[in-house]
């Protein structure tokens, strides 16, 4: 899906909001998933949460982009991606 896209434009939209550099990739479902899973966790954790969340998605975002095997690569069996 994401063979004309940058991994740095990925991960800087990842940087700005959890999940926007996956929907940047064609993966908007992934894209939402994350966003409402690094938003609870940033909840639950009084913010410290949102950095740890942003930066796993940057992460898996950047070697999607790369098209590598990715952290979050299970999520694809439950959201139909």
């Amino acid at each position: 899906m994401s063979e004309l896209k940058s991994p740095t434009i990925a991960v800087i939209l990842n940087l700005i909001i959890a999940g926007l550099g996956h929907v940047y990739l064609g993966y908007t479902k992934r894209g939402i998933v994350l966003f409402i899973l690094t938003a609870l966790i940033a909840v639950i954790s009084s913010g410290l949460g949102w950095i740890v969340g942003v930066i796993f998605c940057s992460y898996d975002a950047y070697l999607l982009a790369k098209n590598r095997p990715a952290p979050f690569d299970f999520l694809a069996k439950y959201i139909d991606e």
